[in-house]
Protein backbone atom coordinates (compact mmCIF):
# COMPACT_ATOMS: atom_id res chain seq x y z
CA UNK A 1 0.00 0.00 0.00
CA UNK A 2 2.82 2.37 0.94
CA UNK A 3 4.63 1.59 -2.29
CA UNK A 4 1.45 2.41 -4.21
CA UNK A 5 1.14 5.79 -2.44
CA UNK A 6 4.78 6.57 -3.21
CA UNK A 7 4.09 5.69 -6.86
CA UNK A 8 1.16 8.12 -6.93
CA UNK A 9 3.12 10.93 -5.27
CA UNK A 10 6.15 10.69 -7.56
CA UNK A 11 4.77 9.33 -10.80
CA UNK A 12 1.12 10.46 -10.63
CA UNK A 13 2.22 14.11 -10.76
CA UNK A 14 4.43 13.24 -13.70
CA UNK A 15 1.48 11.75 -15.56
CA UNK A 16 -0.52 14.90 -14.96
CA UNK A 17 2.37 16.93 -16.33
CA UNK A 18 2.49 14.80 -19.46
CA UNK A 19 -1.25 15.23 -19.94
CA UNK A 20 -0.97 19.01 -19.45
CA UNK A 21 1.86 19.22 -21.97
CA UNK A 22 -0.12 17.12 -24.42
CA UNK A 23 -3.16 19.38 -24.00
CA UNK A 24 -1.03 22.48 -24.55
CA UNK A 25 0.50 20.95 -27.65
CA UNK A 26 -2.92 20.03 -28.98
CA UNK A 27 -4.21 23.54 -28.29
CA UNK A 28 -1.28 25.06 -30.16
CA UNK A 29 -1.74 22.70 -33.06
CA UNK A 30 -5.49 23.34 -33.18
CA UNK A 31 -5.02 27.12 -33.10
CA UNK A 32 -2.53 26.86 -35.97
CA UNK A 33 -4.98 24.71 -37.92
CA UNK A 34 -7.79 27.20 -37.33
CA UNK A 35 -5.64 30.10 -38.54
CA UNK A 36 -4.56 28.22 -41.66
CA UNK A 37 -8.13 27.30 -42.51
CA UNK A 38 -9.31 30.89 -42.06
CA UNK A 39 -6.51 32.11 -44.33
CA UNK A 40 -7.44 29.48 -46.92
CA UNK A 41 -11.12 30.46 -47.14
CA UNK A 42 -11.02 34.18 -46.28
CA UNK A 43 -10.70 35.58 -49.80
CA UNK A 44 -13.72 33.72 -51.15
CA UNK A 45 -15.86 34.63 -48.13
CA UNK A 46 -14.84 38.26 -48.52
CA UNK A 47 -15.91 38.29 -52.16
CA UNK A 48 -19.31 36.74 -51.43
CA UNK A 49 -20.16 39.24 -48.66
CA UNK A 50 -22.03 42.36 -49.83
CA UNK A 51 -23.18 45.71 -48.49
CA UNK A 52 -26.94 46.35 -48.75
CA UNK A 53 -27.68 50.06 -49.23
CA UNK A 54 -30.86 52.10 -49.14
CA UNK A 55 -30.44 55.86 -49.03
CA UNK A 56 -27.89 56.69 -46.32
CA UNK A 57 -28.65 53.49 -44.36
CA UNK A 58 -26.83 50.21 -44.88
CA UNK A 59 -26.82 46.58 -43.84
CA UNK A 60 -25.00 43.45 -44.98
CA UNK A 61 -25.81 40.33 -46.97
CA UNK A 62 -24.20 37.33 -48.63
CA UNK A 63 -24.34 35.97 -52.17
CA UNK A 64 -25.60 32.38 -52.01
CA UNK A 65 -25.91 31.61 -55.73
CA UNK A 66 -24.00 32.25 -58.92
CA UNK A 67 -26.95 34.07 -60.46
CA UNK A 68 -27.12 36.74 -57.75
CA UNK A 69 -29.44 35.66 -54.93
CA UNK A 70 -28.51 37.52 -51.74
CA UNK A 71 -29.46 36.32 -48.27
CA UNK A 72 -29.78 38.96 -45.55
CA UNK A 73 -31.79 39.62 -42.39
CA UNK A 74 -35.56 39.98 -42.77
CA UNK A 75 -35.42 43.36 -41.04
CA UNK A 76 -32.85 44.56 -43.61
CA UNK A 77 -35.01 43.39 -46.53
CA UNK A 78 -38.04 45.08 -44.92
CA UNK A 79 -36.12 48.36 -44.76
CA UNK A 80 -35.03 48.12 -48.39
CA UNK A 81 -38.20 46.84 -50.09
CA UNK A 82 -40.07 50.16 -49.99
CA UNK A 83 -37.24 51.77 -51.96
CA UNK A 84 -34.93 50.53 -54.67
CA UNK A 85 -32.04 48.84 -52.89
CA UNK A 86 -28.41 48.64 -53.95
CA UNK A 87 -25.94 45.82 -53.53
CA UNK A 88 -22.29 46.88 -53.27
CA UNK A 89 -19.70 44.14 -53.81
CA UNK A 90 -16.33 43.90 -52.02
CA UNK A 91 -14.62 45.71 -54.93
CA UNK A 92 -17.04 48.66 -54.89
CA UNK A 93 -19.17 47.56 -57.86
CA UNK A 94 -22.84 48.49 -57.29
CA UNK A 95 -25.93 46.69 -58.61
CA UNK A 96 -29.65 47.30 -58.26
CA UNK A 97 -31.50 44.60 -56.32
CA UNK A 98 -35.08 43.35 -56.09
CA UNK A 99 -36.45 42.42 -52.67
CA UNK A 100 -38.13 39.02 -52.49
CA UNK A 101 -39.57 37.07 -49.55
CA UNK A 102 -38.69 37.04 -45.86
CA UNK A 103 -39.27 34.94 -42.78
CA UNK A 104 -39.93 37.56 -40.10
CA UNK A 105 -39.78 35.22 -37.10
CA UNK A 106 -36.53 33.58 -38.25
CA UNK A 107 -35.20 36.97 -39.45
CA UNK A 108 -33.84 36.04 -42.86
CA UNK A 109 -34.88 37.32 -46.28
CA UNK A 110 -33.92 37.16 -49.91
CA UNK A 111 -32.91 39.71 -52.54
CA UNK A 112 -31.93 39.27 -56.20
CA UNK A 113 -29.32 41.28 -58.06
CA UNK A 114 -30.64 42.54 -61.41
CA UNK A 115 -27.77 41.33 -63.58
CA UNK A 116 -26.80 38.40 -65.81
CA UNK A 117 -23.31 38.35 -64.40
CA UNK A 118 -22.01 35.23 -62.64
CA UNK A 119 -21.08 36.01 -59.04
CA UNK A 120 -18.71 34.48 -56.50
CA UNK A 121 -20.95 32.97 -53.81
CA UNK A 122 -20.90 30.84 -50.66
CA UNK A 123 -23.02 27.75 -50.15
CA UNK A 124 -25.52 27.28 -47.32
CA UNK A 125 -24.31 25.02 -44.52
CA UNK A 126 -25.98 22.85 -41.88
CA UNK A 127 -26.06 24.66 -38.51
CA UNK A 128 -27.54 21.59 -36.82
CA UNK A 129 -24.11 19.92 -37.03
CA UNK A 130 -22.29 22.64 -35.07
CA UNK A 131 -20.48 21.76 -31.84
CA UNK A 132 -19.77 23.80 -28.72
CA UNK A 133 -16.70 26.02 -29.18
CA UNK A 134 -16.52 25.33 -32.90
CA UNK A 135 -14.68 28.18 -34.60
CA UNK A 136 -16.67 30.40 -36.94
CA UNK A 137 -16.01 33.52 -38.97
CA UNK A 138 -18.24 36.54 -39.50
CA UNK A 139 -17.93 39.30 -42.12
CA UNK A 140 -19.95 42.49 -42.27
CA UNK A 141 -20.18 46.24 -42.66
CA UNK A 142 -20.40 47.72 -39.14
CA UNK A 143 -21.89 51.22 -39.06
CA UNK A 144 -19.57 53.38 -41.10
CA UNK A 145 -19.44 55.88 -43.92
CA UNK A 146 -16.63 53.90 -45.55
CA UNK A 147 -18.62 52.63 -48.51
CA UNK A 148 -15.54 51.86 -50.53
CA UNK A 149 -13.87 49.53 -48.04
CA UNK A 150 -14.34 45.73 -48.05
CA UNK A 151 -16.21 43.84 -45.30
CA UNK A 152 -14.49 43.49 -41.92
CA UNK A 153 -13.87 40.02 -40.49
CA UNK A 154 -14.35 38.78 -36.92
CA UNK A 155 -13.64 35.41 -35.36
CA UNK A 156 -15.65 33.66 -32.67
CA UNK A 157 -16.90 30.36 -31.35
CA UNK A 158 -20.29 28.67 -31.38
CA UNK A 159 -22.04 28.73 -28.00
CA UNK A 160 -25.35 27.04 -28.86
CA UNK A 161 -28.78 27.56 -30.39
CA UNK A 162 -31.81 29.16 -28.73
CA UNK A 163 -35.17 27.42 -28.76
CA UNK A 164 -36.11 30.17 -31.20
CA UNK A 165 -33.49 28.75 -33.59
CA UNK A 166 -30.95 31.58 -33.26
CA UNK A 167 -27.25 30.72 -33.17
CA UNK A 168 -25.31 32.25 -30.29
CA UNK A 169 -21.62 32.94 -30.95
CA UNK A 170 -18.77 35.13 -29.75
CA UNK A 171 -18.42 36.69 -33.24
CA UNK A 172 -19.09 40.32 -32.34
CA UNK A 173 -21.58 42.39 -34.35
CA UNK A 174 -23.28 45.80 -34.26
CA UNK A 175 -25.68 47.93 -36.36
CA UNK A 176 -24.65 47.79 -40.01
CA UNK A 177 -23.70 44.12 -39.66
CA UNK A 178 -27.37 43.09 -39.78
CA UNK A 179 -27.80 40.38 -42.41
CA UNK A 180 -24.08 39.73 -42.53
CA UNK A 181 -23.01 36.10 -42.91
CA UNK A 182 -21.46 33.88 -40.30
CA UNK A 183 -19.53 30.96 -41.75
CA UNK A 184 -18.27 27.66 -40.42
CA UNK A 185 -14.64 26.97 -41.24
CA UNK A 186 -15.64 24.86 -44.21
CA UNK A 187 -16.64 28.19 -45.73
CA UNK A 188 -20.40 27.62 -45.64
CA UNK A 189 -23.03 30.10 -44.48
CA UNK A 190 -24.61 28.95 -41.21
CA UNK A 191 -26.47 32.13 -40.27
CA UNK A 192 -26.96 35.86 -40.78
CA UNK A 193 -26.58 38.64 -38.19
CA UNK A 194 -29.84 39.31 -36.39
CA UNK A 195 -29.53 40.87 -32.92
CA UNK A 196 -27.26 41.43 -29.92
CA UNK A 197 -27.57 41.90 -26.18
CA UNK A 198 -25.42 44.26 -24.13
CA UNK A 199 -22.74 41.68 -23.21
CA UNK A 200 -19.95 41.53 -25.79
CA UNK A 201 -20.38 37.78 -26.38
CA UNK A 202 -24.20 37.90 -26.67
CA UNK A 203 -24.44 37.83 -30.46
CA UNK A 204 -27.33 36.05 -32.17
CA UNK A 205 -27.55 34.91 -35.78
CA UNK A 206 -30.60 33.77 -37.72
CA UNK A 207 -29.99 30.12 -38.58
CA UNK A 208 -30.13 29.18 -42.26
CA UNK A 209 -31.39 25.71 -41.36
CA UNK A 210 -34.83 26.24 -42.95
CA UNK A 211 -33.85 28.53 -45.84
CA UNK A 212 -33.87 25.68 -48.37
CA UNK A 213 -37.15 24.38 -46.97
CA UNK A 214 -38.79 27.79 -47.52
CA UNK A 215 -36.92 28.60 -50.76
CA UNK A 216 -40.01 28.71 -52.99
CA UNK A 217 -41.78 31.08 -50.60
CA UNK A 218 -38.75 33.36 -50.50
CA UNK A 219 -38.27 33.40 -54.28
CA UNK A 220 -42.00 34.11 -54.78
CA UNK A 221 -41.80 37.15 -52.50
CA UNK A 222 -43.88 35.80 -49.60
CA UNK A 223 -43.62 37.39 -46.14
CA UNK A 224 -44.31 34.98 -43.27
CA UNK A 225 -43.67 34.42 -39.54
CA UNK A 226 -44.60 36.44 -36.45
CA UNK A 227 -41.97 39.08 -35.71
CA UNK A 228 -43.24 39.67 -32.14
CA UNK A 229 -41.97 36.34 -30.88
CA UNK A 230 -38.47 36.67 -32.35
CA UNK A 231 -36.50 37.64 -29.24
CA UNK A 232 -38.54 35.92 -26.54
CA UNK A 233 -36.58 32.68 -26.47
CA UNK A 234 -33.02 32.96 -25.18
CA UNK A 235 -32.49 29.54 -23.60
CA UNK A 236 -29.48 27.99 -25.27
CA UNK A 237 -28.89 24.35 -26.10
CA UNK A 238 -25.42 23.23 -27.12
CA UNK A 239 -23.89 19.93 -28.11
CA UNK A 240 -20.30 18.98 -27.28
CA UNK A 241 -18.57 17.10 -30.09
CA UNK A 242 -15.00 16.47 -31.14
CA UNK A 243 -14.63 18.11 -34.55
CA UNK A 244 -11.67 19.49 -36.56
CA UNK A 245 -12.17 23.17 -35.62
CA UNK A 246 -13.45 22.87 -32.06
CA UNK A 247 -11.25 24.74 -29.57
CA UNK A 248 -12.33 24.39 -25.96
CA UNK A 249 -12.18 27.76 -24.26
CA UNK A 250 -12.37 29.66 -27.56
CA UNK A 251 -10.64 33.05 -27.53
CA UNK A 252 -9.25 32.51 -24.02
CA UNK A 253 -7.38 29.46 -25.28
CA UNK A 254 -6.04 31.45 -28.24
CA UNK A 255 -4.75 34.01 -25.70
CA UNK A 256 -3.03 31.25 -23.70
CA UNK A 257 -1.37 29.88 -26.84
CA UNK A 258 -0.21 33.36 -27.90
CA UNK A 259 1.08 34.00 -24.37
CA UNK A 260 3.62 31.22 -24.82
CA UNK A 261 4.87 32.86 -28.02
CA UNK A 262 5.27 36.44 -26.80
CA UNK A 263 9.09 36.16 -26.60
CA UNK A 264 9.61 38.64 -23.73
CA UNK A 265 7.72 41.32 -25.68
CA UNK A 266 5.74 42.00 -22.49
CA UNK A 267 8.97 43.28 -20.92
CA UNK A 268 8.96 46.10 -23.49
CA UNK A 269 5.50 47.28 -22.38
CA UNK A 270 5.30 50.02 -19.76
CA UNK A 271 2.41 51.33 -17.69
CA UNK A 272 2.15 55.12 -17.97
CA UNK A 273 0.47 57.60 -15.64
CA UNK A 274 0.24 61.34 -16.26
CA UNK A 275 -1.92 64.34 -15.44
CA UNK A 276 -4.45 64.77 -18.24
CA UNK A 277 -7.13 67.49 -18.09
CA UNK A 278 -6.42 67.91 -14.38
CA UNK A 279 -6.77 64.24 -13.46
CA UNK A 280 -4.44 61.25 -13.23
CA UNK A 281 -4.83 59.07 -16.33
CA UNK A 282 -3.41 55.59 -16.83
CA UNK A 283 -2.46 54.13 -20.19
CA UNK A 284 0.37 52.03 -21.68
CA UNK A 285 3.26 52.38 -24.06
CA UNK A 286 5.98 50.32 -25.72
CA UNK A 287 9.77 50.69 -25.61
CA UNK A 288 11.00 50.99 -29.20
CA UNK A 289 14.74 50.92 -28.52
CA UNK A 290 17.15 50.29 -25.66
CA UNK A 291 17.93 54.00 -25.34
CA UNK A 292 14.64 54.43 -23.49
CA UNK A 293 12.36 55.80 -26.20
CA UNK A 294 8.68 54.88 -25.77
CA UNK A 295 5.77 55.14 -28.23
CA UNK A 296 2.22 55.71 -26.91
CA UNK A 297 -1.15 57.28 -27.76
CA UNK A 298 -0.71 61.06 -27.61
CA UNK A 299 -4.24 62.07 -26.58
CA UNK A 300 -4.02 59.85 -23.48
CA UNK A 301 -0.87 61.45 -22.05
CA UNK A 302 -0.52 64.88 -20.47
CA UNK A 303 2.50 67.17 -20.68
CA UNK A 304 3.51 66.96 -17.03
CA UNK A 305 4.20 64.41 -14.27
CA UNK A 306 4.64 61.48 -16.68
CA UNK A 307 5.64 58.33 -14.81
CA UNK A 308 6.44 54.98 -16.41
CA UNK A 309 6.40 51.66 -14.60
CA UNK A 310 8.63 48.99 -16.13
CA UNK A 311 7.85 45.26 -16.21
CA UNK A 312 9.90 44.74 -13.03
CA UNK A 313 7.91 47.36 -11.11
CA UNK A 314 10.56 50.11 -11.26
CA UNK A 315 9.03 53.57 -11.63
CA UNK A 316 10.83 56.19 -13.73
CA UNK A 317 9.89 59.75 -14.65
CA UNK A 318 9.58 60.22 -18.41
CA UNK A 319 10.48 63.19 -20.57
CA UNK A 320 8.21 64.39 -23.38
CA UNK A 321 10.12 64.17 -26.68
CA UNK A 322 7.42 65.09 -29.19
CA UNK A 323 3.91 64.51 -30.49
CA UNK A 324 2.38 63.71 -33.87
CA UNK A 325 -1.25 64.82 -33.61
CA UNK A 326 -2.20 63.51 -37.05
CA UNK A 327 -1.40 59.94 -36.01
CA UNK A 328 -2.18 60.59 -32.32
CA UNK A 329 1.25 59.29 -31.35
CA UNK A 330 3.73 60.55 -28.77
CA UNK A 331 7.38 59.71 -28.11
CA UNK A 332 8.60 59.70 -24.50
CA UNK A 333 12.05 58.99 -23.10
CA UNK A 334 13.21 57.49 -19.83
CA UNK A 335 16.75 57.51 -18.42
CA UNK A 336 17.96 54.47 -16.52
CA UNK A 337 21.10 52.37 -16.16
CA UNK A 338 19.20 49.11 -16.19
CA UNK A 339 19.02 46.99 -19.33
CA UNK A 340 15.81 47.64 -21.24
CA UNK A 341 13.81 45.29 -23.43
CA UNK A 342 12.45 46.86 -26.61
CA UNK A 343 10.67 45.88 -29.80
CA UNK A 344 12.47 46.20 -33.13
CA UNK A 345 10.82 48.67 -35.52
CA UNK A 346 12.88 47.26 -38.40
CA UNK A 347 11.23 43.82 -38.25
CA UNK A 348 8.00 43.96 -40.21
CA UNK A 349 5.54 41.14 -40.75
CA UNK A 350 3.20 41.12 -43.72
CA UNK A 351 -0.35 42.25 -43.06
CA UNK A 352 -2.79 39.47 -43.83
CA UNK A 353 -6.51 39.50 -43.12
CA UNK A 354 -7.45 36.32 -41.30
CA UNK A 355 -4.35 35.85 -39.18
CA UNK A 356 -4.83 35.44 -35.43
CA UNK A 357 -3.55 38.23 -33.18
CA UNK A 358 -2.96 39.02 -29.54
CA UNK A 359 -2.50 42.19 -27.49
CA UNK A 360 0.46 42.12 -25.07
CA UNK A 361 -0.18 44.07 -21.87
CA UNK A 362 2.14 45.59 -19.27
CA UNK A 363 0.88 42.92 -16.85
CA UNK A 364 2.81 40.33 -18.84
CA UNK A 365 -0.10 38.47 -20.40
CA UNK A 366 -2.08 38.42 -23.62
CA UNK A 367 -4.94 40.70 -22.63
CA UNK A 368 -7.01 40.04 -25.76
CA UNK A 369 -7.00 37.80 -28.81
CA UNK A 370 -8.79 38.10 -32.12
CA UNK A 371 -8.35 38.32 -35.85
CA UNK A 372 -6.77 40.69 -38.36
CA UNK A 373 -9.92 42.08 -40.00
CA UNK A 374 -8.75 44.56 -42.63
CA UNK A 375 -5.40 45.80 -43.96
CA UNK A 376 -4.03 49.29 -43.31
CA UNK A 377 -5.91 52.14 -44.93
CA UNK A 378 -6.99 55.72 -44.25
CA UNK A 379 -9.56 55.68 -41.44
CA UNK A 380 -12.23 58.31 -42.03
CA UNK A 381 -14.20 59.98 -39.27
CA UNK A 382 -17.92 60.47 -38.76
CA UNK A 383 -17.27 62.96 -35.98
CA UNK A 384 -17.68 66.61 -36.94
CA UNK A 385 -16.25 69.92 -35.79
CA UNK A 386 -17.66 71.53 -32.66
CA UNK A 387 -17.65 75.17 -31.52
CA UNK A 388 -18.50 74.45 -27.89
CA UNK A 389 -21.18 77.13 -27.44
CA UNK A 390 -24.74 77.57 -26.23
CA UNK A 391 -27.02 79.93 -28.18
CA UNK A 392 -29.83 82.18 -27.11
CA UNK A 393 -33.37 81.03 -27.93
CA UNK A 394 -33.74 83.33 -30.91
CA UNK A 395 -33.83 82.76 -34.65
CA UNK A 396 -30.54 84.54 -35.27
CA UNK A 397 -27.36 82.90 -33.99
CA UNK A 398 -26.42 84.81 -30.84
CA UNK A 399 -23.98 83.23 -28.37
CA UNK A 400 -25.43 82.78 -24.87
CA UNK A 401 -22.18 81.40 -23.43
CA UNK A 402 -18.99 79.64 -24.51
CA UNK A 403 -17.87 76.48 -22.75
CA UNK A 404 -14.54 76.94 -20.99
CA UNK A 405 -11.66 75.20 -22.75
CA UNK A 406 -13.67 74.54 -25.91
CA UNK A 407 -13.03 75.91 -29.42
CA UNK A 408 -15.01 79.18 -29.32
CA UNK A 409 -13.80 80.01 -25.82
CA UNK A 410 -10.15 79.50 -26.81
CA UNK A 411 -10.60 81.59 -29.96
CA UNK A 412 -12.02 84.58 -28.07
CA UNK A 413 -15.70 84.44 -29.04
CA UNK A 414 -17.81 86.06 -26.32
CA UNK A 415 -21.35 85.89 -24.99
CA UNK A 416 -23.51 88.27 -27.01
CA UNK A 417 -21.56 87.78 -30.24
CA UNK A 418 -23.76 86.98 -33.26
CA UNK A 419 -22.33 84.55 -35.83
CA UNK A 420 -23.22 85.94 -39.24
CA UNK A 421 -20.81 84.01 -41.47
CA UNK A 422 -18.97 80.69 -41.29
CA UNK A 423 -16.11 80.27 -43.77
CA UNK A 424 -17.68 83.05 -45.88
CA UNK A 425 -21.09 81.29 -45.93
CA UNK A 426 -23.95 83.48 -44.65
CA UNK A 427 -25.50 82.29 -41.37
CA UNK A 428 -29.04 83.53 -40.75
CA UNK A 429 -30.53 80.86 -38.47
CA UNK A 430 -29.13 78.05 -36.29
CA UNK A 431 -29.97 75.46 -38.96
CA UNK A 432 -27.51 77.22 -41.31
CA UNK A 433 -24.72 76.85 -38.75
CA UNK A 434 -25.56 73.20 -38.01
CA UNK A 435 -25.43 72.45 -41.75
CA UNK A 436 -22.06 74.19 -42.08
CA UNK A 437 -20.59 72.40 -39.05
CA UNK A 438 -21.77 69.01 -40.36
CA UNK A 439 -19.30 69.41 -43.24
CA UNK A 440 -16.30 70.02 -40.98
CA UNK A 441 -13.86 67.79 -39.14
CA UNK A 442 -12.38 67.95 -35.62
CA UNK A 443 -9.24 70.16 -35.39
CA UNK A 444 -10.17 71.93 -38.64
CA UNK A 445 -9.39 75.67 -38.81
CA UNK A 446 -12.37 77.83 -39.80
CA UNK A 447 -13.21 81.53 -39.91
CA UNK A 448 -16.25 82.59 -37.89
CA UNK A 449 -17.45 86.08 -38.72
CA UNK A 450 -19.15 87.59 -35.68
CA UNK A 451 -21.11 90.80 -35.16
CA UNK A 452 -19.95 92.59 -32.01
CA UNK A 453 -20.86 96.17 -31.10
CA UNK A 454 -22.28 96.78 -34.55
CA UNK A 455 -19.06 95.78 -36.36
CA UNK A 456 -18.11 92.52 -38.06
CA UNK A 457 -14.97 90.68 -36.99
CA UNK A 458 -13.31 87.55 -38.41
CA UNK A 459 -12.06 85.07 -35.78
CA UNK A 460 -10.02 81.97 -36.56
CA UNK A 461 -11.31 78.94 -34.66
CA UNK A 462 -9.76 75.48 -34.33
CA UNK A 463 -12.82 73.27 -34.02
CA UNK A 464 -13.24 70.67 -31.30
CA UNK A 465 -14.91 67.28 -31.71
CA UNK A 466 -18.63 66.59 -31.77
CA UNK A 467 -19.07 62.85 -31.51
CA UNK A 468 -21.46 60.94 -33.72
CA UNK A 469 -22.70 58.13 -31.49
CA UNK A 470 -24.74 55.73 -33.61
CA UNK A 471 -24.91 53.29 -30.65
CA UNK A 472 -26.30 55.81 -28.16
CA UNK A 473 -29.79 54.35 -27.95
CA UNK A 474 -28.86 50.80 -28.93
CA UNK A 475 -29.04 47.90 -26.49
CA UNK A 476 -25.37 47.17 -27.17
CA UNK A 477 -24.27 50.77 -26.61
CA UNK A 478 -22.08 51.84 -23.71
CA UNK A 479 -18.80 50.43 -25.06
CA UNK A 480 -15.88 52.54 -23.88
CA UNK A 481 -14.15 53.89 -26.96
CA UNK A 482 -11.13 56.18 -27.11
CA UNK A 483 -11.77 59.93 -27.44
CA UNK A 484 -9.84 59.88 -30.70
CA UNK A 485 -11.05 56.73 -32.41
CA UNK A 486 -10.66 57.43 -36.14
CA UNK A 487 -9.37 59.96 -38.69
CA UNK A 488 -5.97 58.22 -38.94
CA UNK A 489 -3.85 58.42 -42.11
CA UNK A 490 -3.09 54.71 -41.95
CA UNK A 491 -4.22 51.95 -39.57
CA UNK A 492 -5.39 48.35 -39.70
CA UNK A 493 -8.50 46.85 -38.11
CA UNK A 494 -8.79 43.93 -35.70
CA UNK A 495 -11.63 42.63 -33.52
CA UNK A 496 -9.88 42.56 -30.14
CA UNK A 497 -12.06 44.27 -27.52
CA UNK A 498 -9.26 46.39 -26.07
CA UNK A 499 -9.91 49.04 -23.44
CA UNK A 500 -8.88 52.66 -24.05
CA UNK A 501 -6.06 52.11 -21.53
CA UNK A 502 -4.69 49.28 -23.72
CA UNK A 503 -3.68 51.72 -26.43
CA UNK A 504 0.08 51.88 -26.91
CA UNK A 505 0.49 48.11 -26.51
CA UNK A 506 2.03 45.74 -29.09
CA UNK A 507 -0.07 43.50 -31.34
CA UNK A 508 1.58 40.14 -32.06
CA UNK A 509 0.82 37.35 -34.51
CA UNK A 510 0.89 33.59 -34.00
CA UNK A 511 4.64 33.55 -34.71
CA UNK A 512 5.17 35.87 -31.74
CA UNK A 513 6.19 38.81 -33.94
CA UNK A 514 5.01 42.37 -33.33
CA UNK A 515 3.01 43.65 -36.30
CA UNK A 516 1.71 46.93 -34.89
CA UNK A 517 0.79 49.14 -31.93
CA UNK A 518 -2.79 49.58 -30.70
CA UNK A 519 -4.01 53.14 -31.29
CA UNK A 520 -7.81 53.17 -30.76
CA UNK A 521 -10.91 51.30 -29.66
CA UNK A 522 -13.21 52.39 -32.46
CA UNK A 523 -16.57 50.78 -31.67
CA UNK A 524 -18.17 47.60 -30.36
CA UNK A 525 -16.65 45.34 -33.00
CA UNK A 526 -13.33 46.83 -34.00
CA UNK A 527 -10.11 48.37 -32.75
CA UNK A 528 -7.30 49.99 -34.69
CA UNK A 529 -3.54 49.51 -34.72
CA UNK A 530 -0.70 51.19 -36.61
CA UNK A 531 1.89 49.03 -38.41
CA UNK A 532 5.53 49.11 -37.30
CA UNK A 533 6.61 50.57 -40.65
CA UNK A 534 4.30 53.55 -40.20
CA UNK A 535 5.28 53.87 -36.52
CA UNK A 536 8.94 54.06 -37.58
CA UNK A 537 8.16 56.84 -40.07
CA UNK A 538 6.33 58.87 -37.41
CA UNK A 539 9.05 58.33 -34.80
CA UNK A 540 11.78 59.46 -37.21
CA UNK A 541 9.75 62.57 -38.02
CA UNK A 542 9.31 63.42 -34.34
CA UNK A 543 13.00 62.88 -33.55
CA UNK A 544 14.14 64.99 -36.53
CA UNK A 545 11.82 67.81 -35.48
CA UNK A 546 13.18 67.59 -31.93
CA UNK A 547 16.79 67.65 -33.15
CA UNK A 548 16.11 70.79 -35.21
CA UNK A 549 14.56 72.57 -32.21
CA UNK A 550 17.49 71.65 -29.98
Amino acid sequence: MISYLIFLLFFGGGCNTIIAQSTTYNDEKRVEEIQQQVLDIYDKLLKSTVRVEVGSAAGTGVLISEDGYVLSAAHVVAAVEKRKGKIRLYDGTVYTATCLGKNKIADYGLMKIESDKKFIFSELGTPIDLAKDEACLMLGHPASDEKERPPIGRIGFYKGVTNGDYLKTSCIMMPGDSGGPIFDLNGKVIGVCSYVNSAINENYYASVYNVKKHWDKLVNGESFGNIKSRYKSTAVEVTEKEKPFVLKGGKETISKVLSKKRNDIDKAVVAIESILDGDAFKTQGTLINKKGYIIAKSSQIGNNSIQCTLHNGNKIQAQMVGRDLVNDLVVLKIKTREKLNAINLDINSAEKAGQLLGTVSSKGDIAWSGIFGLESRKIKTKDTGDLGVEFEEKENVIVKRTIEGKAANKAGILAGDEIVKFNEVAINIKKDLRRALSKTKPNEKVIATILRGGAEKDIEVVLGRKRVDYMKNHVAGGIKTTKIRDDFPKAFTHDMSILPSDCGTPVINLQGKVIGINIARRNRVSSLAISLAHIKTVVNKILKTTDKKS
